[in-house]
């Protein structure tokens, strides 16, 4: 070798070696959404390589960095939403970003993009999910780990409203309101979320009595719950069916019955409106900034989910009105829609059963009679019956 490529070969040695040394430097982290669905962007100086892969016990991601130089804010790493934890540091070969799930999640998306001024980004979108899912995922991760691609649509956001096989009818029951949130109060001192606590605990024993299903409760006792938390809970369940229970007041007096709305985005009569600005104002209760998503819908798949899932919601709204006429009173026009949050599940056909107003005496009495509330769970039982025969016919094609 000549002197000139010995010196040439000794300052390479050197670059390479000052390259190694010049740190990934971590310079922003921003994440918003709610227990449903989150994206996390993180900002770098350079371009990194990305490495990522799941692990449950708790339910985590875990993306691996170059040795990365983290001056990020305290305040926005503050978990939030279906994030429960958010961990990173220097492994001394490398670094490691770790998001922990509040409960199962799947990552729709994990991509690394070029900044329009200078650096890049990570952009991760992250839904809440079931075990079943977090579980599929993992075991096909051997498909994705070391990609920044993102997973094909169709093998990331489930099968819709239809059930996996061997999975029985689900049923998760949502009493409104709870904790610091107290809901409608009656002037003779009823609160709300006694009234739905009560009344969800009886349709649970007598779905749980049939047999045939799997039955869950966002809350049985007297807990806040945010509504997003509601709407994950029922995600993370499969559910077939989510039916939130309240009992609301309102200035009309002489109005009284039950009513069953479904979600819309727009409300088909005022007094719908109303009530659904009224319920989803709850998260107020807890100081929570609330957030809402009206980004588009751009991806066609998830947008034929919610199509399909609404259909099968007005359906068993349909049904559950016919049931519930047998047994109590129906206020006038009883199936009514708005823009009620905790509907907004894409894939868990919904329903908000108002079972009575707190503001009308006699509906008050029957709300706390023990007799009306089992004719009227028993009556949702049997609409519930109908509604998983119709769904378990429509999956094999009867």
């Amino acid at each position: 070798m000549t002197w000139t490529g010995l010196l040439l070969a000794v300052l390479s040695c050197f670059v390479a070696a000052a390259h190694a040394d010049i740190l990934l430097g971590a310079t922003g982290y921003k994440m918003a959404g709610d227990a449903t669905k989150m994206r996390i962007v993180v900002n770098f100086d350079h371009e990194p390589d990305v490495k990522w892969f799941l692990l449950r016990g708790p339910n985590r991601l875990v993306v691996d960095l170059p040795r990365t130089r983290f001056a990020l804010d305290a305040k926005d790493v503050k978990p939030r939403g279906l994030v429960r934890a958010v961990r990173y540091g220097d492994q001394g070969h490398g670094s490691r970003l770790i998001l922990t799930g509040k409960g199962p999640f799947v990552v729709d998306k994990l991509d690394v993009l070029k900044n329009d001024g200078s650096g890049y980004r990570i952009a991760i979108d992250m839904s809440a999910a079931s075990e079943r899912e977090f579980d599929e995922a993992l075991a096909n991760q051997s498909l994705t780990t070391g990609s920044t691609v993102s997973t094909e649509k169709g093998e990331r956001v489930g099968t819709g409203p239809v059930s996996a096989p061997g999975h029985r009818f689900t049923v998760v029951i949502d009493p409104g309101h709870g904790g610091v949130d107290g809901g409608a109060e009656s002037s003779a001192g009823t609160v709300e979320k006694d009234v739905t606590l009560a009344f969800a605990k009886e349709l649970r024993d007598k779905l749980a009595a049939v047999g045939k299903y799997d039955v869950y409760m966002t809350r049985d006792n007297d807990v806040y719950l945010a509504l997003d938390e509601r709407v994950r809970i029922a995600r993370q369940h499969e559910a077939d069916l989510l039916i939130s229970v309240h009992a609301d007041t309102i200035a009309v007096k002489g109005l009284r019955g039950a009513t069953v709305y479904t979600l819309s985005d727009k409300a088909s009569d005022p007094e719908a409106q109303a009530l659904a600005d009224r319920e989803n104002l709850s998260d107020q209760f807890a100081g929570m900034k609330i957030e809402d998503d009206n980004k588009e819908v751009t991806d066609i798949l998830i947008d034929l989910i919610r199509r399909e899932t609404h259909g099968f919601s007005m359906s068993f709204a349909h049904t559950l009105v016919g049931q519930l006429s047998t047994s109590v009173g129906m206020i006038n026009n009883p199936q009514r829609s708005a823009g009620f949050r905790v509907l907004k599940a894409p894939d868990v056909p919904s329903v908000l059963v108002e079972l009575g107003y707190l503001s009308n005496n006699k509906d008050e009495a029957q709300l706390l009679n023990a007799d009306w509330r089992g004719k009227a769970a028993q009556s949702i039982t049997n609409a519930v019956a109908l509604f998983a025969a119709a769904k378990a016919g429509t999956a094999t094609g009867g």
